[in-house]
C-alpha cells in the first residue's frame, strides 16, 4: 500500500511547501500573472524589479513576485526564501552582489531546494567589495514546487536575482487557496480538526498531547515533514508525527527523537488510492514547539465519517507469530483502544481476529479466534469494561483489507478489528 523514505537533518534547512506566501498583500501591490521567463545575457546585470517582502521562515516563503527582484542587507547573518512553480529543464539563476570590507564574509550564497529538502543546485559570492556577477545553471527533472534560498552575511550590501528557463510564478489565487498555518488541534480522534491548510505549527503545552488534523491524501506520494525540540531530558522526544487511515492503520510515521535543538525529519509514503487520512501529533511533556506540512497529492474536501468506528490494531503489535498471548508492549496501543471505547457508553462493541493466508484454513480460524478473546480478555481486567458489552468473533482469512499477495498486504490482513457501533 505504502513505502516510506526517511531524510533527516537540521530545521534550519530550507524545505519547500507547497503554500505560497501572498507576497502581494506583504508588498502592497498585485503579483504578476503566471508567466514563463525570456533567456538572459548571463554576464550582464539585469534590471531589477522594486525591493519586495521577504521572508526568514523556510516554511512560510514569500511567492517569487518577479522573475527580477533586488535587496539589500540586513546588517546580520539571515536566509530569505521565496518559491515558484518549475518546469523540466535548465533555470538559469543569474546573481550580482557585494558586501563591505571584512576580512572574512560572502556577499551573497544562493540555491534552489526541492519539496523533499534536496539541495539541488549552489553558488556564492564570496568576498567582494564590488559588483560581481555569478551564474547558476540548475537542471531540473520534473516539474515541481522549488524554492529559491538567499544566504546574506552581516556585511552584504545589495544584490539583483534573475530566474530564466521553466519558471512560473506562483499566481495570487494559488497562493490565497493554499495559505495558511493550522494551530493546535483536536485531543479526540474520532472528531479530528478539519484542515484547510498544508501546514500546521504549535507549541508544546507542558504535559504529554496528541492532536489530530483530517483531510484527503493520495493516491502517489505525500512528502510529510516535522520540525521540532524539546528541553533537556534523559529520555523524551520532540515529536512523532503519523498519517493513519480512518480504521487507525498507519500509514508512515517519523520520530524526532530527544532534541534540544531544532531537527528536521521528512519522510515519503507511497499511498495507493485518494482517502480520507488523519494526521497525528504526538508530543512529550518536554516539547517546546513543532511544526509539519504535507506536500503531493492531497485536498481539503468534506467527507463523511464512518457509521461505525473501527480500530485496526495490528496483530504484529499484539502478539508473537502464531501465538494469543499479548505482548506486554501492546499496553499503550490496548489503553488507547479502551478510552475510545468507553467514550462512547453502551455501544456495541465487536472484537474480530483476522489473519492472512498463510496457512490451513482451520488454524487460521482458530487464531484469530483465540487473538479476539485474548484482546476481550485484556480490556474487561486490565481496562475495566464490562464484558457484556463486548462480543468476540474470529473470521481467519475470509475478510482481506488488503492483497495477499504481497508482503505488506498480507501484514495488513493480520489483524484485530475493535468495532465500535455507537447509539443513534
Amino acid at each position: 500500500m505504502l513505502a516510506c523514505s526517511n531524510q533527516s537533518g537540521e530545521a534550519g534547512q530550507a524545505t519547500p511547501t507547497t503554500s505560497a506566501s501572498e507576497a502581494a498583500a506583504a508588498s502592497g501591490t498585485s503579483a504578476p500573472s503566471a508567466t514563463t521567463s525570456a533567456p538572459v545575457d548571463a554576464g550582464v546585470a539585469t534590471p531589477a524589479a522594486p525591493t519586495v517582502a521577504v521572508s526568514s521562515d523556510p516554511d512560510n516563503p514569500v511567492a517569487l513576485p518577479a522573475l527580477q527582484l533586488k535587496g539589500i542587507g540586513g546588517g546580520k547573518t539571515e536566509s530569505r526564501y521565496y518559491d515558484f512553480d518549475a518546469g523540466a529543464g535548465t533555470i538559469v539563476v543569474t546573481a550580482t552582489a557585494k558586501n563591505s570590507p571584512s576580512g572574512a564574509t560572502q556577499a551573497l550564497g544562493f540555491a534552489l531546494y526541492d519539496l523533499k529538502a534536496n539541495r539541488l543546485c549552489f553558488e556564492s559570492h564570496g568576498n567582494t567589495t564590488s559588483d560581481k556577477t555569478v551564474v547558476l545553471n540548475c537542471q531540473i527533472e520534473k516539474a515541481q514546487r522549488l524554492l529559491l534560498r538567499l544566504d546574506l552575511s552581516p556585511e552584504s550590501l545589495d544584490y539583483a536575482i534573475t530566474l530564466s528557463g521553466p519558471v512560473t510564478l506562483i499566481t495570487p489565487a494559488a497562493a490565497a487557496a493554499t495559505g495558511g498555518v493550522a494551530g493546535a488541534g483536536s485531543t479526540d480522534i474520532d472528531e479530528p480538526t478539519r484542515l484547510t491548510t498544508n501546514r500546521v505549527k504549535a507549541d508544546g503545552i507542558g504535559k504529554p498531547v496528541s492532536y489530530y488534523y483530517a483531510f484527503n491524501a493520495g493516491p502517489g506520494e505525500l512528502t510529510l515533514t516535522g520540525d521540532g525540540s524539546n528541553t533537556s531530558a534523559a529520555a523524551t522526544e520532540a515529536l512523532r508525527l503519523g498519517l493513519y487511515t480512518l480504521r487507525s492503520e498507519r500509514l508512515c510515521q517519523l520520530v524526532l527523537g530527544n532534541t534540544t535543538l531544532d531537527k528536521r525529519v521528512v519522510i515519503t509514503c507511497l499511498i495507493d488510492k485518494r482517502q480520507p487520512v488523519i494526521l497525528r501529533a504526538d508530543l512529550s511533556a518536554e516539547t517546546v514547539a513543532f511544526r509539519a506540512r504535507f506536500d503531493g497529492p492531497y485536498d481539503f474536501e468534506a467527507f463523511t465519517p464512518p457509521e461505525v468506528i473501527t480500530i485496526a490494531l495490528d496483530s504484529s503489535v499484539l502478539f508473537d507469530t502464531g501465538k494469543s498471548t499479548i505482548k506486554p508492549e501492546a499496553r499503550k496501543e490496548l489503553h488507547e483502544a479502551a478510552e475510545r471505547v468507553k467514550k462512547f457508553a453502551g455501544a456495541g462493541v465487536l472484537i474480530s481476529g483476522h489473519t492472512d493466508n498463510v496457512g490451513g484454513k482451520a488454524s487460521n480460524q482458530a487464531l484469530s479466534t483465540a487473538r479476539a478473546a485474548a484482546v476481550k480478555h485484556h480490556l474487561v481486567g486490565e481496562e475495566g469494561i464490562a464484558a457484556d458489552l463486548l462480543t468476540t468473533q474470529g473470521f481467519g482469512s475470509s475478510q482481506p483489507v488488503a492483497d495477499n499477495n504481497t508482503d505488506a498486504g498480507r501484514s495488513r490482513n493480520r489483524r484485530v478489528d475493535v468495532v465500535i457501533s455507537p447509539k443513534k
